[in-house]
C-alpha cells in the first residue's frame, strides 16, 4: 500500500512539471518570437530557471495564496525637481533731466540716453516731452558762432562777424569812424562804435555828427506770419556820454522792416559798464508775410561837440577821450519770438532715434513724441535729435524705457536657473522660485514683472526680509507685477511660490493577453508576463499634448527603481513601453509604477501598485552529494534562492523541511552565512546511498523540492613516492609507484580509477600492476616547476589524492672536442667543435653553435654561426691572422631549447708564419731594385730631398687629421641653455655618464655666480670660460652652450667651440631672448646638427656606410677591411682606423685615405631617421 502512494504522488508531481515547463517554455519563445505587438522591452534575456533532472519527488510542490495587502506596497517618493526658468523682466526709465535747446545753433539738439549693456539691459521705448517752444526769427541772436574781429565803416560786406548777421553804416561826416565787431573770448557778443571827429584848436573837442548810424542787421522770415512780437536782448553801455542833459541826441535802436520798434536812451542809463537785460518787450509790427530785416545799433540823431576835459557824468574827473571821443555798445543774446507759442506741426517739430524719425504732437508750446523698437534697442549709447524745419527754442525731457530680462532660480544662487517643484502622487505641485535685485540704478519707476503658466495658483510673493507682499503686488493670470514702491530699499533675493495643478487623471496597470492578443488590467504578474502603465493627462479644461515625454519608472519592492522608459506622443493619454520581467532581475513582492510628465511649465505625477510572483528554488552549498564515513552525522548546508534572480530567502515567511528516516527535519537560517542548514546521523540508516526530499515555503514564491544524496563509505590509504624528488631531466623518463588500500586492514583496493590533472598530467600515464599497486610514468617536455595531481577513487571507497611535484632542468650541454687551433697566417682556416650532453657525451644536434675571435682588449676580430656538418659537429672558415700580430681568443658559444651550455669555452689561435709566401714578397719588392740599383745611386741623392719634404708634408697633414679625429671623439655631448632661466633648449649627447638636468642646473649655477662677482664689467659674450677640467662654456646674448670632453679639449678644439657657439648665438639669440619653456623644433635641431658637423668634425664620430661609387686601387684595402667591423650595414670609423692601423699600411697613409675616402663620397655618413626634416617645413 506504502508503495501505491509513492507511485500516485510520482505521478502527479511528473504531470505538474509537465505542466510548469510548457508556460515557462511558453513565456521564453514569446519574449524572443512574438511579433503580436512591437517595441517590447525586454529587460532581462537571459533563460529561465528549470529543474535537473532527479529521481521522483515525494512531495508536491507547494504554492502561497496569490494575495497581497497596500501595506506591503512601496510608497512612491514625491516627484521633485527643476521646471523651465520663467521670465522676470526688471524695466525702468533713464532720463536726461530738464535741457533747454535750440536750433538756430544746434544747442543741445542732440543728446545720448544709455543703456547698460553691459548688464544685459536693452530698451524699447524712446520718448520725449518738450515745452517753452518758440519760434526763433532772429537766428544766432546768442552769437554762439561766428568768425572774430572788427570791422571799420562795415558797408554789409565783413570778414568778421557773427553767422547769420552782417553790418552796415552810414557817416554824415567822413571826419568820423564807425566801427563793429564780433567778440569770442569768454562771452560772446557784437559792439558797435562811432568814432567823433577831432578838433585841436582848441584841444580835445570831438564832433559826433547828426544822422549817423551804424548798425548789425539780419534777414528774418516771418513765417509762421504774425504781427506780435516778444523782443528781448543785453547791451551793455561801455564808452559815451552819460548825463541827461544829452537824452534824445544818440540811442541804440531796434529796426524791423526799417521801422524803429525799440530804442534805449543811452545818455540817460543809470551807469557803464554793466549788463542789462530788457525783458520781454511785447512789439507789434505791421509786416508782410517772408523775408524782411532786423536791425540793432547805434543812432546819433543830433550833432554833439563835446569837450574832453569836461566832467559831463559828474564822477569828480574829466570824461576825457575815452567817453567824449568814443560811443560804444555791447549787444548779446538778442531774441525775437512770436507772441503766441506755436503748434508742433508749425514748425515740423520732428523727434529722431538712430534713423527712425516721428512728427511731435502738441500746440502751444507744449508737444510729445514717441519712438517704440520692438526689437529692443541693445547698444550702450543711443543718440536721439530733436529738429524742425525752422529755427526755434524749446525745453525738453527725454526718457528711455530700459528692460532687462533674466531667468528665475530654483534657489539663491543666479547660476542655478528654473523654477523648483514638489509633487506628490494624486496632489498638487509645489512651486519655489527666486530672482536677484542687486542694484535699483539710476532708474525711475523701476518695476518687476514675472511672467508664468496662466493655470498657476495662489502665488504668494515675498521681499527679501521674506514678508508677504503679495497684498502689494498686482497678481494677474499669468503675470505678477511687483510695483517701484516695494522695490525701494529691499534689495536681495525675492522669492515666490505657488501651486501648478497635477494633470495626473488615471492609471492602470496592463497586461499582455497572448490569447486574446490584445492588453488586460493586471494586479499579479509572473516572470515572462509582459506589462505596461496606461496613464491619462489632463484638467477639466486642458488636454495637454505630449511633445515631452513621459517617464514611466517601475520600482522594486524594496522601493529601489528597476527600470525607467521614456514614452513621447499623443493627446493626453500615454502608454509606456511593454517590460518583461525577466527571470533574473526582478524581486517578488508588491511592485509600484509611478510615472512623471512635465512640458516644462506644467506637470502630471501617479503611481499604480501590483504583485510579482517568483519560482524559488533549493540548491546545496556544497554539493547535493554528500560523503562521510559510515556512522557519522552529516550537515546539510542550503540556499534557499529566488530562481529568477538568485537573492537569497531568509525573511520570516520561509520555511524549509527535509525528511529523514521517517523524520521531518527543519533547517534553520543563518542570516550571516546566507544559508540553511540541519544534520543527518547516518547512525540512523547505515552504510549506503541516501536521498532526502527537502521542501520550502515563501510568500509571493512558487517553490520546488530538492533531492540531496547522502554516502557513507570506508577510509583508505595512500602510499606515495618519497620526496622530495630530485631534479628531472629534459626528454627523459622517470617512473613512480603509488600503493591504495583500506584503512582498517590494509587489504589492496583492486580496479581503481586513476586521474591526472594540473599542467603536466599529459606526460603521465598510469598502469595498474595488480592489488593495488600502480605504476606511473613520466617524460617532461618542458623546464620549470610542475605540480600534478593524482586521484585515485573507486565506489563505496574515500577518495585519495596526491599531488607530485618536480622540477625539470635544461639540458647540460659542453664543447666535447675541437680541432687544431694552429695554421698559415693570412690563409683561410677551418675550425671543427663537437657538442656533446654533459653528463651521458650524447651528441648534440640542432643547436646554434656561434664562434667569436677577439684581438687584444676585446675587440672583436670575427664572429659567424658555425655550420653543422653532421650529428653534433659544426664548423666554421675565417683568415687566420698575420702571425706577426697579437695574440687571439677563440670562444665557442652553444644555444639550444632546454639546453644550457655550463662552461665556458675559449682557447688561442696559433698563426704559424708562411715562408714561402713571405720570400715571395721579398723578391717581388727587391727585383726592381737590383736591375736599377746603378740608376737609383746616380739618382739617389737628387730625390733623397724631395721625397724628405713630401714625407714630412705627408705626415704633416696626416698629424692633423688624426686630431681632428682625436678631437671630435673627445666630446661626451654638448648643451645648448637659457641663459636666464637654466632651461635646455638643445642637447646632444654621444655617451653617457651625466644626467641632463642637474648639468643644465650646475653650468647655470656657476656663470649667475661668476657674473654677481665680475667686477671688471667687461662682457664675456663669446668667451671660452672653463667651468672644471672637461666642461667649457660659451656665452652668447641670450644663451650658453656647454661643452663636455672626456679630457681637457685641444687649443684648435677650443676655438671650434667659439665658432661653434657665435654661430648658435647668430640663428637663435633674438627668438629666444623671453624663453619660459623649453622649445626646439625639428628644423632648427637639424641646423644646429649640421652646424655641429661642420664646425666641430662632427660627422667624423657618426656611423657609416659604404656608398655607391666604386672604391679606386688607393682605397680598396679601405673597402677589404670594412667588413670585419660592418654590423647592420654600418660601421665606425674610430674602429675602422683603428684595425686598419694593424694592418701593414702605415699610420699616415691610413689616415690620409680614411678621409678622402669621406670627402669623395665613397663612404657616407648615416643619419638617423628623425633629421630627415625639410628646411623650407614649419
Amino acid at each position: 500500500m506504502r508503495m501505491e502512494t509513492r507511485k500516485y504522488q510520482n505521478i502527479s508531481i511528473l504531470l505538474l512539471l509537465l505542466i510548469v515547463f510548457p508556460i515557462t517554455h511558453f513565456s521564453m519563445q514569446f519574449s524572443t518570437e512574438s511579433n503580436s505587438f512591437e517595441d517590447i522591452l525586454l529587460l532581462d534575456s537571459s533563460n529561465p530557471i528549470f529543474l535537473p533532472e532527479t529521481d521522483r519527488i515525494e512531495s508536491p510542490i507547494v504554492s502561497v495564496p496569490e494575495i497581497w495587502s497596500l501595506s506591503d506596497a512601496p510608497v512612491p517618493v514625491p516627484a521633485s525637481g527643476t521646471l523651465n526658468p520663467v521670465i522676470v523682466e526688471q524695466s525702468g526709465y533713464v532720463e536726461t533731466g530738464n535741457v533747454s535747446a535750440r536750433t538756430d545753433t544746434a544747442t543741445n539738439t542732440e543728446q545720448i540716453l544709455t543703456i547698460d549693456t553691459e548688464h544685459n539691459w536693452v530698451a524699447s521705448s524712446a520718448e520725449v516731452d518738450v515745452w517753452n517752444l518758440e519760434k526763433m526769427y532772429v537766428v544766432n541772436g546768442t552769437f554762439d558762432r561766428g568768425i572774430a574781429g572788427y570791422t571799420l565803416n562795415p558797408n554789409g560786406t565783413l570778414e568778421s562777424y557773427p553767422f547769420g548777421w552782417s553790418a552796415i553804416s552810414y557817416n554824415s561826416d567822413l571826419d568820423q569812424n564807425q566801427m563793429v565787431s564780433y567778440e569770442d573770448s569768454g562771452r560772446y557778443y557784437i559792439s558797435v562804435q562811432n568814432q567823433a571827429e577831432v578838433t585841436n584848436n582848441p584841444n580835445h573837442i570831438y564832433t559826433h555828427y547828426a544822422d549817423t548810424t551804424v548798425f548789425w542787421n539780419q534777414t528774418i522770415d516771418i513765417t509762421p506770419h504774425t504781427d506780435k512780437f516778444l523782443l528781448s536782448f543785453e547791451y551793455l553801455y561801455l564808452q559815451g556820454l552819460l548825463n541827461p542833459s544829452f537824452s534824445g541826441d544818440f540811442s541804440l535802436q531796434v529796426l524791423i522792416d526799417d521801422e524803429s520798434v525799440y530804442n534805449i536812451d543811452l545818455p540817460s542809463l543809470s551807469e557803464r559798464g554793466t549788463w542789462f537785460s530788457t525783458g520781454q518787450i511785447p512789439i507789434t509790427v505791421n509786416v508782410s508775410p517772408g523775408l524782411t530785416t532786423f536791425m540793432i545799433g547805434l543812432v546819433i540823431n543830433n550833432t554833439l561837440v563835446v569837450d574832453g576835459d569836461n566832467d559831463y557824468d559828474l564822477d569828480g574827473f574829466p570824461d576825457e577821450a575815452t567817453n567824449t571821443q568814443y560811443i560804444k555798445v555791447y549787444i548779446d543774446d538778442i531774441s525775437l519770438v512770436a507772441e503766441s507759442p506755436p503748434d508742433c506741426d508749425e514748425v515740423s517739430l520732428e523727434f529722431s532715434v538712430i534713423g527712425s524719425t516721428t512728427a511731435m504732437i502738441g500746440s502751444n508750446g507744449v508737444g510729445f513724441g514717441q519712438i517704440v523698437n520692438q526689437s529692443y534697442w541693445d547698444i550702450s549709447s543711443l543718440d536721439f535729435s530733436i529738429t524742425s524745419n525752422t529755427s526755434v527754442s524749446f525745453d525738453y525731457n527725454a526718457r528711455l524705457l530700459n528692460h532687462r530680462f533674466l531667468n528665475s532660480s530654483w534657489t539663491t544662487d543666479i547660476l542655478e536657473q528654473g523654477v523648483a517643484y514638489t509633487i506628490e502622487s494624486g496632489k498638487s505641485g509645489n512651486l519655489e522660485m527666486y530672482t536677484y535685485l542687486g542694484f535699483l540704478g539710476v532708474y525711475e519707476d523701476l518695476t518687476l514683472r514675472i511672467i508664468h503658466a496662466s493655470d498657476w495658483q495662489n502665488i504668494t510673493v515675498f521681499d527679501p526680509f521674506l514678508s508677504d507682499v503679495t497684498s502689494s503686488s498686482t497678481i494677474q493670470s499669468g503675470l505678477i507685477t511687483i510695483p517701484e514702491i516695494l522695490l525701494l530699499d529691499r534689495l536681495g533675493w525675492w522669492k515666490l511660490t505657488g501651486d501648478a495643478p497635477n494633470y495626473a487623471t488615471s492609471a492602470e496597470v496592463e497586461r499582455y493577453d497572448s490569447g486574446s492578443l490584445d492588453w488586460v488590467n493586471e494586479s499579479i504578474f509572473h516572470s515572462f508576463d509582459s506589462g505596461r502603465l496606461d496613464v491619462s493627462l489632463g484638467t477639466a479644461t486642458e488636454t495637454p499634448i505630449l511633445s515631452n515625454p513621459v517617464n514611466f519608472t517601475w520600482t522594486l519592492p524594496n522601493s529601489t527603481v528597476w527600470a525607467e522608459t521614456l514614452t513621447t506622443g499623443g493627446v493626453g493619454n500615454a502608454s509606456s513601453s511593454p517590460v518583461i520581467f525577466g527571470p533574473t532581475n526582478t524581486t517578488a513582492g508588491v511592485w509600484g509604477v509611478s510615472f512623471m510628465w512635465s512640458n516644462g511649465t506644467e506637470l502630471a505625477f501617479g503611481s499604480k501598485d501590483f504583485a510579482l510572483h517568483h519560482t524559488a528554488v533549493l540548491e546545496s552549498v556544497f554539493s547535493n552529494t554528500l560523503e562521510t564515513v559510515v556512522g557519522q552525522p552529516v550537515t546539510v548546508y542550503l540556499r534557499f534562492l529566488d530562481a529568477e534572480n538568485g537573492q537569497f530567502l531568509m525573511n520570516n515567511g520561509a520555511q524549509v523541511v527535509g525528511n529523514w528516516s521517517g523524520t521531518d527535519i527543519e533547517f534553520t537560517p543563518d542570516v550571516v552565512k546566507n544559508w540553511w542548514q540541519a544534520d543527518f546521523d547516518t547512525a540512523l540508516v547505515g552504510a549506503g546511498n541516501f536521498k532526502i526530499y527537502v521542501v520550502s515555503t515563501a510568500p509571493y514564491f512558487e517553490t520546488v523540492p530538492l533531492v540531496i544524496t547522502i554516502k557513507s563509505h570506508f577510509l583508505t590509504t595512500l602510499e606515495t613516492p618519497t620526496g622530495p624528488l630530485t631534479p628531472l631531466i629534459y626528454g627523459r623518463q622517470y617512473s613512480f609507484d603509488y600503493f591504495y588500500a583500506m584503512s582498517y586492514n590494509g587489504s589492496g583496493i583492486d580496479a581503481a580509477t586513476v586521474e591526472t590533472t594540473e599542467e603536466g598530467s599529459e606526460w603521465a600515464t598510469v598502469r595498474n600492476t595488480g592489488n593495488g599497486h600502480y605504476n606511473l610514468t613520466l617524460e617532461p617536455l618542458a623546464s620549470r616547476d610542475y605540480s600534478i595531481r593524482i586521484t585515485f577513487s573507486k565506489v563505496g571507497y574515500e577518495n585519495q589524492t596526491h599531488v607530485l611535484s618536480f622540477l625539470v632542468n635544461d639540458v647540460e650541454v659542453i664543447v666535447g672536442s675541437i680541432s687544431s687551433l694552429g695554421g698559415l697566417e693570412l690563409a683561410p682556416f677551418t675550425i671543427e667543435v663537437q657538442i656533446v650532453e654533459s653528463d651521458t657525451g650524447k651528441n648534440v644536434s640542432g643547436a646554434n653553435v656561434t664562434i667569436a675571435i677577439y684581438r687584444p682588449g676585446n675587440f672583436l676580430y670575427f664572429d659567424t654561426l658555425m655550420n653543422e656538418t653532421r650529428d653534433g659537429n659544426y664548423s666554421a672558415t675565417f683568415l687566420m691572422p698575420s702571425a706577426d700580430s697579437e695574440t687571439h681568443t677563440v670562444r665557442i658559444s652553444i644555444e639550444k631549447d632546454n639546453h644550457e651550455m655550463v662552461h665556458d669555452f675559449s682557447s688561442t689561435l696559433d698563426p704559424q708564419i708562411d715562408v714561402n709566401r713571405r720570400t715571395m714578397e721579398t723578391l717581388l719588392t727587391f727585383s726592381g731594385q737590383i736591375g736599377l740599383v746603378a740608376t737609383v745611386a746616380i739618382a739617389a741623392v737628387t730625390g733623397q730631398r724631395v721625397r724628405s719634404r713630401r714625407r714630412r708634408e705627408k705626415h704633416t697633414t696626416a698629424v692633423s687629421i688624426k686630431n681632428r679625429f682625436n678631437d671630435a671623439n673627445n666630446i661626451l655631448g654638448f648643451l645648448v641653455l637659457h641663459k636666464l632661466s637654466g632651461v635646455p633648449i638643445y642637447s646632444k649627447v654621444f655617451k653617457g655618464g651625466f644626467e641632463e638636468g642637474i648639468l643644465s642646473a650646475f653650468i647655470t649655477a656657476i656663470m649667475h655666480f661668476r657674473k654677481e662677482f665680475e667686477t671688471s664689467g667687461k662682457s664675456d659674450t663669446y668667451t671660452l670660460i672653463p667651468i672644471s677640467e672637461v666642461i667649457r662654456t660659451v656665452p652668447t646674448d641670450n644663451l650658453i652652450c656647454a661643452f663636455m670632453n672626456m679630457t681637457p679639449p685641444s687649443v684648435e678644439q677650443e676655438m671650434k667651440m667659439v665658432a661653434y657657439a657665435r654661430a648658435i648665438g647668430m640663428m637663435l639669440d633674438d627668438s629666444l631672448a623671453l624663453l619660459s619653456a623649453q622649445i626646439i623644433d625639428a628644423k632648427t635641431s637639424k641646423t644646429l646638427e649640421w652646424l655641429f658637423d661642420d664646425l666641430m668634425d662632427g660627422i667624423l664620430v657618426r656611423s657609416y656606410q659604404i656608398g655607391e661609387k666604386k672604391f679606386p686601387k688607393p682605397l680598396r684595402f679601405i673597402e677589404k677591411a670594412i667588413p670585419l667591423e660592418e654590423k647592420d650595414g654600418t660601421f665606425n670609423l674610430a674602429r675602422l682606423i683603428r684595425l686598419l692601423a694593424s694592418t701593414e699600411v702605415s699610420g699616415d697613409d691610413v689616415y690620409i685615405r680614411v678621409m678622402k675616402a669621406i670627402e669623395d663620397e665613397y663612404i657616407l655618413p648615416v643619419y638617423p631617421l628623425d633629421n630627415d626634416v625639410d628646411l623650407d617645413s614649419d
